[in-house]
């Protein structure tokens, strides 16, 4: 398989995952946590690298970069996800309240709180919500970084 299409592959993955979580937004009215929209921003870096390697698949050292922070964003997105399913199977006490909105939150916190109210977590981010195959969605989030985290290494080493 040739490093263009595997580009494209995950290209193309990336938009799919993407359009099944606004799908499920706008018309199951599956209100994403911040957790989720931060996960969603690592699927659209992947999807912005992924489209720069389409462009750059000839140039060694560009391939070098795009890989090694597809890795990044993908390990990223690993986290995230990870710390979502953390707070589903064992929810905090503290996480009892209903939060507000991810762009709220940047408007009114500085970095520091920002990075903190995030990874305590909310009621929202408590909730399984949609499930498919008995995984949640934040579970189906880390499977698809597991995969695009091997499929850039697959990459950094091929080049």
């Amino acid at each position: 398989m040739s490093t263009r299409l595997i580009y494209l592959t995950g290209l193309v993955l990336v938009g799919l995952l993407l359009s099944i979580s606004v799908y499920l937004q706008l018309y199951d009215g599956f209100i994403p946590c911040p957790l989720c929209t931060l996960q969603r921003l690592c699927f659209v870096t992947l999807g912005i690298w992924f489209l720069f390697g389409l462009f750059l698949h000839r140039n060694q050292l560009g391939r070098a970069i795009i890989n090694s922070l597809s890795v990044l964003t993908s390990a990223l997105g690993c986290a995230l996800a990870g710390r979502q399913i953390w707070l589903q199977h064992f929810p905090n006490a503290n996480a009892n309240e209903c939060g507000v909105s991810l762009q709220y939150m940047m408007k009114v916190l500085s970095f520091n709180e920002l990075i903190q109210k995030i990874f305590t977590g909310s009621a929202e981010c408590t909730q399984l919500g949609w499930e498919f195959l008995s995984l949640s969605m934040a579970e189906w989030s880390v499977v698809w970084f597991i995969f695009f985290l091997a499929l850039t290494i697959y990459l950094l080493r091929k080049s």
